[in-house]
C-alpha cells in the first residue's frame, strides 16, 4: 500500500495513466473510464468522458500518516499526469475523514468548476476546509437530492439515488449520495458508505439499479451490501475500495462470498491496487495496477 511515497505515486499515476491511454488509442468506440485508486482505507473514483469532462467521487484515506496528503500527492499527481487542471464536479458522498480527508489539499491545487454535496452540519476540520476551500476557489456548489441528473455531456449521464430528503438518517453513512453513472448500455454503482438501511429505501422507491459494475458499500462492511440489495444491482464485476490489514477487519468475507456467488467478479484495491473500468458502453474492459 502506498505511504507516502513520492515516487511510488508517481508510478502508480503513471501506470495507470498508460493503461488508459494505450487503451483509448486502440481504433474502437469512445471510451468512458471508472478508475478507483489505492487510497488504501477510503475511497477516491474519478470517472471521465470520451470528450475528457472529468468527476472525482470522494478524496479520503484513513491509512496515510497525514491522511490530507492523499489529495496532493496521490490524485492531483494522477490527475496531472491526464492533463486535468480542472475538475468539472466534484463529489463528496458524506463527509466521514476517509473519504474527504484529502479533498481540500486536491480542490486548491485542481479546482472544481461544481461541487456535489449532502449539506450535513458535520464539526470535522476536514469538512470545514473543504467548504472554505470552495467558497475560495469560486466553485458553483449544489446540494443532492434524489432524482438529480447530471449530464456529462458524450451520452455520460450520472443520477443521484441518494440520499432521498424524506428519509430521516441519523447516520451519515446512510446519507452518503449514491450515483448510477450511464454510458449507453452500461452503468456503473458507486455508493459510497450507503447501507443497508438507504439500499432498503432505494428499492422501496424502484429506483433504477441493475448495473454492471458496483462499488461495494461501506469498503465491503457487513452492514451494507444486503442480499436484496444485491440481487437488485446484479454486478457482474465489484469492485472494493479499502485498506490493507485494516483494524476494521473490512471486507467482510461473507459480503464476499455473497457476490462471487452471484458470479461477480470481485477486485479489491488492498489486493490488485487502483482499479480501472473502461467501456465502450457495450462491453467492460477491467485493468488493475499494482506496485510490485
Amino acid at each position: 500500500m502506498l505511504r507516502n511515497k513520492p515516487w511510488a505515486i508517481v508510478a502508480v499515476a503513471g501506470f495507470i495513466t498508460l493503461g488508459i491511454w494505450i487503451y483509448a488509442f486502440l481504433p474502437r468506440e469512445p471510451l468512458t473510464s471508472l478508475v478507483f485508486l489505492d487510497v488504501g482505507e477510503g475511497m477516491c473514483a474519478v470517472v471521465r468522458t470520451p470528450s475528457g469532462k472529468t468527476m472525482v467521487v470522494d478524496c479520503g484515506t484513513s491509512s496515510w500518516r497525514h491522511s490530507e496528503l492523499v489529495g496532493e500527492k496521490l490524485v492531483a499527481s494522477y490527475l496531472h499526469s491526464l492533463g486535468i487542471r480542472k475538475i468539472d464536479i466534484a463529489v463528496l458522498t458524506h463527509p466521514h475523514a476517509d473519504h474527504i480527508s484529502g479533498y481540500p489539499s486536491l480542490l486548491k491545487i485542481v479546482p472544481a468548476r461544481h461541487v456535489l454535496d449532502i449539506g450535513a452540519k458535520h464539526s470535522s476540520p476536514y469538512y470545514r476546509d473543504f467548504l472554505k476551500t470552495i467558497r475560495d476557489t469560486k466553485a458553483i456548489y449544489h446540494i443532492a437530492r434524489r432524482g438529480q441528473v447530471i449530464d456529462m455531456g458524450d451520452g455520460v449521464k450520472a443520477q443521484v439515488l441518494n440520499p432521498d430528503s424524506l428519509q430521516d438518517y441519523t447516520d451519515l453513512n446512510n446519507r452518503s449520495i449514491v450515483l448510477r453513472v450511464v454510458y449507453k448500455e452500461v452503468a456503473f454503482m458507486i455508493t459510497g458508505d450507503a447501507g443497508e438501511q438507504a439500499e432498503h429505501a432505494m428499492i422501496s422507491a424502484e429506483m433504477p439499479l441493475r448495473s454492471q459494475v458496483l462499488q461495494v458499500g461501506h469498503h465491503g462492511a457487513e452492514d451494507a451490501n444486503s442480499p436484496e440489495w444485491l440481487s437488485a444491482v446484479n454486478p457482474a464485476v465489484a469492485v472494493i475500495s479499502c485498506g490493507r490489514n485494516n483494524e476494521y477487519g473490512h471486507p467482510s468475507r461473507e459480503v464476499i462470498s455473497c457476490l462471487q456467488s452471484r458470479g461477480a467478479r470481485v477486485y479489491r484495491t488492498d489486493v490488485h491496487g487502483a482499479v480501472a473500468f473502461t467501456t465502450d458502453g457495450t462491453a467492460i474492459t477491467v485493468r488493475y495496477f499494482a506496485l510490485p
